[in-house]
């Protein structure tokens, strides 16, 4: 059977990506599949693609297009023009006759039906599995962002990232406290997120507090004074002060490199108000004072106010609704991101409709100074 998957574009356009055809014989259900951005992610269109392959995995009667899988006889998938096996034996799943978490083959799967939106041939779309499979997407998430731990200092839980670094095709090293660094196998690194990335309350990683921490990183118990200084160390890693810093070195960064960008602190050094000069039209965006997820930040354009009987009056028009994608981005992050997307303004007004009814002026018909721009503040508007 053949199923065609449409993949929606993560913007405003409500259109999807070209569509990629997935055959089995055992693949039953409907013939067109539509796949939601999952915006709890980091990446929502890969995240989408993730949920619809555990879907298709799901033995539940929960969806009516799924993988119907007969124990101990291999499977072929084709994904456009690539073959792939998959296996299902005592309860484990099986790729190409190799051995894998669910979590990884999903994840394999979905980066391969992403790539197949604008690439066909089965050459191609195996180097991409192959390349996928060489480390667990886990592994590579953690790689960039850091390990995700969490533990309780009396009534507080407190969330942190550790160091880690590769040092063997299946051993990482993992920083637990000042120039301590323990191991941890790479193919326990998905079990591992599961409970301390995802929240899911299963494996051997559930519960396990610093103490045991230690103890399976190293190889033996801490001493008093070694779990003292381990759990000092970690409450200097917490993650969100950690994610709030290197956000903020970004924005900095970014106002430094560019001319068109002009950022204003507050008296505690954090970002307060950034004058963005766009291609088009000139934008100032502001720390949002009732914060939510997906919007810390209200963005406002310069344009001319229209008053019956009266001339027109240029002044800041807003605050205009732009939502991140994903939830979960600091307020450094999020100045950052609009920063990028405005001073492209001429792309990003077509794909971002909550901009364009805001819009009344022609392309620079009114542009303001910096130095006009500078005398506005946030408790001005």
């Amino acid at each position: 059977m053949k199923v065609y998957i449409n993949i929606d574009k993560p913007d405003d356009s409500n259109s999807t990506f070209p569509k990629v055809m997935i055959e089995s014989d055992i693949l039953y259900g409907s013939i067109t599949k539509t796949v939601r951005l999952n915006r709890s992610q980091l990446d929502p269109v890969h995240g989408g693609l993730v949920n619809l392959w555990e879907t298709l995995f799901s033995k539940g009667r929960g969806s009516r297009t799924k993988l119907s899988f007969t124990d101990n006889r291999p499977a072929l998938v084709m994904i456009e023009g690539l073959p792939i096996a998959l296996e299902r034996r005592k309860g484990r799943y099986f790729l190409n006759g190799k051995s894998e978490s669910l979590n990884t083959i999903c994840n394999a799967l979905a980066r391969v039906t992403f790539k197949a939106i604008r690439v066909k041939d089965s050459v191609t779309l195996m180097r991409t599995l192959s390349s996928t499979l060489q480390l667990p997407e886990d592994a590579k998430y953690c790689l960039e962002n850091r390990l995700p731990f969490h533990f309780y200092d009396g009534f507080t839980k407190i969330d942190v990232r550790l160091n880690v670094q590769q040092i063997s095709n299946k051993t990482l090293a993992v920083e637990i406290s000042d120039g301590v660094w323990g191991e941890l196998k790479i193919s326990d690194i998905t079990s591992f997120c599961n409970f301390f990335y995802r929240n899911r309350k299963t494996g051997k990683f559930q519960y396990m507090g610093v103490k045991r921490l230690y103890e399976f990183l190293i190889g033996s118990k801490p001493t008093d004074s070694q779990f003292y200084l381990m759990k000092e160390f970690l409450k200097q890693n917490r993650q969100q002060d950690i994610v709030e810093k290197r956000a903020l070195e970004l924005l900095s960064e970014l106002d430094q490199q560019y001319d068109r960008l002009k950022l204003i602190n507050n008296e505690n050094g954090s970002p307060d108000c950034l004058f963005v000069k766009g291609k088009h039209y000139d934008w100032m965006i502001t720390d949002n004072q009732f914060k939510s997820d997906i919007q810390m930040v209200s963005t406002y354009v310069f344009q001319p106010v229209h008053s019956e009987g009266l001339p027109d009056v240029w002044d800041w028009k807003g605050p205009i609704c732009i939502d991140n994608m994903s939830k979960g981005s600091s307020l450094g992050d999020q100045f950052a991101g609009r920063a990028m997307a405005l001073l492209n303004d001429n792309m990003t007004i077509q794909i971002v409709n909550t901009i364009k009814r805001y819009i009344t002026s022609p392309p620079n018909t009114n542009r303001i100074d910096w130095n006009e721009m500078l005398r506005v503040r946030k408790q001005d508007i």
